[in-house]
């Protein structure tokens, strides 16, 4: 298996337990905003340790500086919505399926913005996936 495969799986069950550990969270009562609070500071954290560790220097120009800033919005609404629905009762097995669906997002813009191919098969996977997550989701 190559190491780009390797981490995608590793980020697939990382991922997973992501997912299960927030809805036990926020099942058992943990404040929403607190929780993502403690789970954005370890993440911080642990950045700035990676840093350490692999010996690099924090390396950003102005435009990428944005980027990041508008990746990290995003990331921020996505958590925050699905931990609310979670708060607000939603059920993790259909909220968790509608929140992957976001890969098709990112087919989507990988299409348009970085003109990747879109093969029949990358369709078909797709498809397979999106009717998995809808089944899922019911």
């Amino acid at each position: 298996m190559n190491t780009p495969i390797l981490l995608a799986v590793i980020s697939l069950i990382a991922g997973g337990l992501v997912a299960f550990t927030s809805q036990f969270g926020v099942r058992n009562g943990a404040d929403v905003t607190s929780f993502i609070l403690v789970d954005g500071i370890v993440f911080l954290s642990l950045a700035v340790l990676m840093m350490l560790v692999t010996k690099s220097s924090f390396v950003l120009t102005g435009r990428m500086t944005w980027w990041a800033i508008v990746c990290g919005m995003f990331a921020s609404i996505s958590v925050f919505t699905v931990l609310y629905a979670l708060k607000l009762g939603g059920e993790g097995s259909i909220i968790y399926p509608i929140q992957s669906l976001q890969v098709v997002v990112a087919v989507v813009l990988a299409f348009v913005v970085f003109r990747e191919p879109v093969t029949m098969t990358k369709l078909i996977g797709l498809s397979m996936g999106v009717g998995s997550l809808l089944i899922l989701s019911r």
